[in-house]
């Protein structure tokens, strides 16, 4: 294995993100890009003092904090897990990336382990930002003493834990390979994310709440995932640092051995609805809904989680449904071919009223078993009510943001502009009615205005798009 191509490799991943994404839009601008790494380095300074200020008052000089550590140490294994399973997501929707490695002169090592390292760096980017500012702090407080503690709690177990979820990974593709089924990946991969998930979560509950139980009875008490501590609190630092060289060293050549030697393309859509449908206009727009990506992704997510809160007797409104409205981010661009074809032109009202009325289609397939499951477990039907206006007004919302920032094929990270926006638009909105705190009548009028609002620049983006369309086939 030549250790040359390993790092070429990883450079071309890394240009493939910053030319697609750094340099497309605002982030075009050298200005623009130098601005919002401004804005994200300061963002993540103030959430430092913040975190410190915090900590000091409640924690510094209490003796808490070496507790607090154990139970941050329990739960990075589930945190590693969430950021793992976003990237693996994304990084599916751009698994040309990768099939553009199987064509370039690397053998399947170096390629597996390029591979792993860019997707490692983004997994230690969201692990920095979840942990940094608790890790920083808590030295800050304690003294460079706390130094080896804060390694062995935190960052030496999302090390291991990020090594073990890579070669579970693989081994899940060789298995489809075996099974002859690796091009439904897109649909089997993120389902069995979503059950570690639901698996892993009760688990790191339970455990958090034995280490504090422990703390309070004075108890020593001892799990797999403290070892790193554990080593380090009886022996030293320098035990943890060789443990954890040696099971990285046995990991690293598995995670090699196991990745698959070929690339098999992902099944990018899934039949589900009969081809009649499409007899209609509208029937086109709920096929190429019900039939994405992202649909099956966002649905098999919810049902897992359905599923998970009926066995954990979790008597929650279904606030997961809330998932299914996301991937009206991706519903415009996924349907502007039918809207470029002239047997489908349409009046741009019809085809935004068709765009969020095959939404509504979906959020009603789905979310009238999810509400049946919560209902039974002992929710009542008004408390779901809510939850369905909630849904319905981010349908909308995603869809602006949608039309505003379309994705673009091939380019996941573009979407997380998307997300991100819909998610700070939804906040204000709802934060912004609790904090006035009016009277239910009013705010409802106010919530409808505001989502006649969003129709209404819909509308007109949509309009927008379609000039710059005709514009560009005309010329």
């Amino acid at each position: 294995m030549r250790l040359k191509s390993v790092v070429l490799l990883f450079q071309l991943f890394w240009l493939f993100v910053v030319r697609r994404v750094l340099g497309r839009g605002l982030l075009a601008s050298q200005t623009a890009r130098l601005s919002a790494l401004f804005l994200t380095l300061a963002a993540f300074a103030g959430f430092n003092v913040l975190s410190y200020v915090v900590m000091r008052q409640y924690l510094g000089g209490t003796g808490l904090l070496e507790p607090v550590l154990q139970v941050s140490n329990a739960s990075v294994g589930f945190w590693v897990l969430i950021a793992y399973t976003l990237i693996r997501v994304l990084f599916m929707k751009a698994d040309e990336l990768l099939k553009l490695s199987f064509n370039l002169p690397v053998t399947n090592k170096e390629r597996t382990l390029a591979f792993a390292l860019f997707e490692s760096s983004f997994v230690l980017l969201m692990t920095v930002f979840v942990f940094g500012a608790f890790s920083i702090s808590t030295v800050l407080i304690e003294g460079p003493d706390y130094i080896p503690r804060v390694l062995t709690s935190i960052w030496f177990p999302a090390i291991s834990t990020y090594l073990l979820l890579s070669l579970g990974y693989y081994l899940l593709e060789r298995t489809l390979l075996a099974l002859r089924i690796a091009r439904l990946r897109g649909l089997v991969v993120p389902m069995v994310l979503a059950l570690g998930l639901a698996v892993v979560f009760p688990q790191t509950n339970e455990l958090s709440t034995q280490i504090a139980e422990s703390y309070v009875y004075g108890r020593d008490y001892f799990a797999p995932v403290l070892l790193y501590a554990k080593l380090q609190k009886d022996i030293g630092l320098w035990l943890s640092t060789l443990v954890l060289l040696a099971s990285s060293a046995a990991l690293i050549p598995a995670v090699v051995a196991a990745a698959p030697r070929n690339y098999v393309p992902m099944r990018r859509f899934f039949v589900f609805l009969p081809s009649w449908l499409a007899a209609r206009k509208f029937g086109v727009y709920v096929l190429v809904l019900f039939r994405s990506f992202e649909t099956m992704v966002a649905v098999s997510f919810v049902i897992v989680y359905s599923v998970f809160a009926w066995i954990q007797h979790l008597v929650l409104p279904p606030y997961a449904l809330a998932l299914i409205t996301f991937q009206g981010v991706y519903a415009f661009s996924n349907s502007e071919p039918l809207r470029r074809m002239v047997i489908y032109p349409g009046s741009t009202i019809a085809n935004y009223l068709r765009l969020v009325g095959s939404q509504g289609v979906l959020l009603v397939a789905v979310g009238i078993p999810i509400t049946a499951i919560s209902t039974v477990q002992g929710v009542s039907f008004e408390a779901c009510l809510p939850v369905a206006g909630f849904c319905v007004s981010n349908i909308l919302i995603s869809t602006l943001i949608g039309i505003a920032f379309p994705p673009e094929k091939g380019n996941p990270f573009t979407v997380i502009i998307g997300i991100l926006l819909t998610t700070i638009i939804v906040m204000i909105v709802g934060l912004g009615l609790n904090v006035f705190n009016l009277d239910p009548i009013i705010s409802a009028v106010i919530f409808a205005a505001l989502n006649l609002l969003v129709v209404f620049y819909s509308i007109l983006g949509m309009q927008r798009m379609e000039r710059i369309a005709r514009h560009e086939m005309a010329a």
